[in-house]
């Protein structure tokens, strides 16, 4: 056991709230209140930053006493209970959290960027669109689901969302499932899920203000600023909300990138983005046990796409010339969970929008459109959704839940007027409706296992599908719709504690995904051919796990893994040239192995081993499979000299990794070091310093599109 005395103490602390990589169900979110410790004297080095904030700083006439992190809104968990009810084992298998403080402490400004230090979480940069998203065990994007405090977020015409977009102040933690979520979690959740959980506020004020700028050694090109800000109005009401932007004028590329014709060295040519997200939530707690909220959240983004940097003559792919002039998203929601007895109901209600404007200029200034392979598309479309959850105990050795889901998704799409084409084109319509059914009973025949088992039936549609009938696009009709597609859904979970710290589990399920309306309908700029046949994706997921704290606060926690997919969707070559079709190609498997190991070391160390074994591959049509690296690993080793300062290196390395489907675009593997600095300057004012590949790599997760190079970001914030 660790000394409660010196940095001892806060060593332990930071082993609980900083690195947490251990199952939730091991490593409670909420903890009594720690005793305050006192704060090591501010280094010399640092006294000229302090007028900078000497405003913020006497704004608060409490600001002699740390503030823990901001706690989570409970009604954002996907798993819940009432409560009365002691919480039972989840219905899943893996998760790892992300909280609050550790998003800070990497700088991470974006979802994309807090996901990238997980086991079995793979970055992707999806080429020419130029979207991060993460691939799951081999899973991409499109076969895992995507919350925010429960509700789903995605974009309707693919399932994708790109997460670069989607930024991190106001979130209270991110918790990442994968393998075996359990069945709850709602419809096309085969992969794995990640659900957002915004913050809630516990006293009268609270909130922050964030802000922080990127650069290299020669100039600034990032900026980024935030506030939030929340009040427990009184016993019954609070609201909690927020304000959050992240700017940036492009990227400097690494000095060993080898200039190209459509890329010459120094700035990413076409790479600024500009994002502003805002959240709102308003409370209402009649009791102790029930609680009803309202929340918002949006985005509105711009952001450009940078040219391709490969050798198109080998690759085939084309240099392309695109901006997002906007990327807009909202998201309104309702939650409420009501007790009944030892049980509980929990409902909730969302309609979410996306809206999105595409231009793809035919020349490198990025001003003409006169070619007829430019176009200016345009996306209107939205998500209607509503999901009751009924949860009840069933004696003294069974919960059971009974789950009931409902989803409209709309894509709306036409071409606004270029050069080539001065006239709007008419409004496409494409709609389909999911339903599903299900339940799921956690039983404990003893007090060391636990036996989770369920089902769910899932129902998809498309109701509406339509098409130009002329070359012109000027006139429109019918596209063949789908009859109903039923899907079953099963698994069940064993959990068994062989010591309070120590726990074994094993599951097996099965999970579906129902085809986007873009694999099923999308011409793809002429070079696809739709497939109102296409039938879903299923999966047979297989996982056996250990974790557990050893003597000494060694956490560790490690997972084996085998999935089989079968009617995979892929886009396969036809017999026209250049043009393909999304079919159902076959099987695919992902066997792997995802590993986690934090040790402290002495009385003021902390080092860090993270690695995932993949193997992927994609058996019909001499197809491969893509963003899914055999081996990766973070190395991290992090030294707390007092109570308040943190300093800490990671080395990342993955090996090589397929981009395409036909092989033709595979990048090589890197490995790149990440320094990061956590200094408190004050009770409430903490600096954030983070040198990102810190020896300036040159590497790619996309063939022809190259990551930046070294650039320093820090920022500073002040508590309320």
């Amino acid at each position: 056991m660790w000394q409660a005395k010196g940095n001892s103490l806060y060593l332990k602390e930071y082993l609980e709230t900083r690195h947490d990589f251990l199952l939730e169900t091991l490593m409670p979110r909420s903890r009594p209140a720690r005793r305050q410790r006192p704060l090591q004297p501010v280094r010399p080095s640092l006294m000229p930053l302090l007028p900078l904030l000497a405003a913020l700083h006497a704004a608060s006439a409490a600001a002699q006493t740390p503030q823990a992190a901001q706690p989570v809104f409970q009604l954002g968990e996907v798993d819940v209970q009432a409560p009365a009810v002691s919480k039972p084992a989840p219905g899943g298998t893996s998760s790892n959290v992300v909280t609050q403080q550790q998003m800070l402490d990497r700088g991470a400004l974006n979802v994309g960027e807090a996901l990238g230090d997980l086991p079995g979480v793979t970055p992707v940069t999806l080429g020419q669109r130029g979207e991060t998203q993460v691939n799951i065990r081999g899973f991409d994007s499109r076969q895992i689901t995507l919350n925010i405090d429960g509700i789903p977020i995605y974009v309707p015409y693919d399932g994708n969302v790109d997460l670069s977009r989607l930024l991190t102040p106001g979130l209270s933690e991110i918790v990442v499932t994968k393998g075996l979520g359990s069945l709850m979690y709602g419809p096309n959740n085969m992969g794995g899920s990640i659900n957002l959980i915004t913050q809630a506020p516990s006293k009268k004020l609270e909130g922050t203000i964030t802000g922080g700028l990127t650069a290299n050694q020669h100039r600034l090109f990032g900026n980024d600023l935030s506030v939030q800000l929340g009040s427990r109005i009184d016993s019954r009401w609070y609201v909690q909300g927020g304000v959050a932007s992240a700017n940036r004028d492009g990227f400097p590329l690494s000095t060993a990138f080898k200039p190209v014709a459509a890329q010459p060295g120094g700035d990413r040519l076409n790479a600024a983005s500009h994002d502003i997200n805002a959240n709102l939530k308003v409370g209402f707690t009649p009791n102790a046990t029930d609680e009803y909220a309202l929340g918002l959240y949006t985005v509105n983004s711009d952001k450009d796409s940078p040219p391709y940097t490969g050798n198109t003559k080998v690759t085939g792919q084309p240099v392309r010339y695109w901006q997002w002039p906007q990327w807009n998203k909202q998201s309104y929601y309702y939650i409420g969970n009501t007790a009944l007895g030892a049980g509980y109901l929990k409902t909730r209600l969302y309609h979410d929008t996306f809206d999105n404007e595409l231009i793809s200029f035919d020349n490198a200034r990025y001003n003409s459109t006169q070619k007829p392979y430019a176009f200016n598309s345009q996306y209107r479309d939205f998500s209607n959704g509503a999901t009751v959850e009924l949860g009840q105990p069933l004696g003294t050795q069974n919960f059971l839940k009974l789950g009931l889901f409902y989803k409209q998704d709309v894509h709306r799409e036409s071409n606004l007027a270029t050069q080539a084409q001065p006239y709007q084109t008419p409004w496409l319509h494409f709609e389909a409706h999911t339903y599903a059914l299900g339940f799921e009973n956690a039983y404990k025949p003893t007090t060391a296992d636990t036996l989770t088992f369920g089902y769910r039936r899932d129902e998809h549609r498309f109701d509406q599908a339509e098409q130009y009938t002329n070359k012109a696009q000027t006139q429109i009709g019918p596209m063949p719709t789908s009859p109903r597609v039923g899907a079953n859904n099963a698994q069940i979970v064993w959990r068994h504690k062989l010591s309070p710290h120590t726990e074994l589990r094993a599951g097996i399920g099965r999970k579906t995904r129902f085809p986007s309306i873009k694999e099923v309908y999308s011409y793809r700029l002429g070079q696809a051919i739709p497939n109102p046949a296409l039938g879903p994706e299923q999966a047979l997921n297989r996982e056996v796990g250990v974790s557990g704290v050893m003597l000494g606060g060694v956490k560790y926690d490690a997972a084996v893994y085998w999935d089989s997919i079968k009617d995979v969707i892929e886009s396969v070559a036809t017999s026209t040239p250049g043009i393909s079709q999304a079919q159902n190609v076959g099987t695919a498997t992902n066997k792997g192995l995802d590993l986690s190991v934090q040790a402290p070391i002495g009385n003021a160390w902390i080092a860090s081993v993270a690695y995932s074994y993949l193997d992927a591959t994609l058996g019909a049509h001499g197809l491969v499979a893509t963003n899914a690296p055999r081996h990766w690993a973070d190395l991290g080793v992090s030294w707390l000299p007092g109570d308040a300062t943190t300093l800490s290196a990671h080395v990342q390395a993955a090996s090589s990794r397929q981009t395409t489907t036909d092989g033709k675009q595979p990048v090589a593997g890197f490995a790149v070091v990440n320094l990061r600095w956590t200094q408190r300057l004050a009770p409430r004012l903490t600096l954030y310093t983070n040198l990102n590949n810190a020896f300036d790599r040159n590497y790619q997760l996309s063939e022809g599109f190259p990551m930046p190079g070294r650039e320093l970001r820090v920022q500073l914030q002040y508590k309320l």
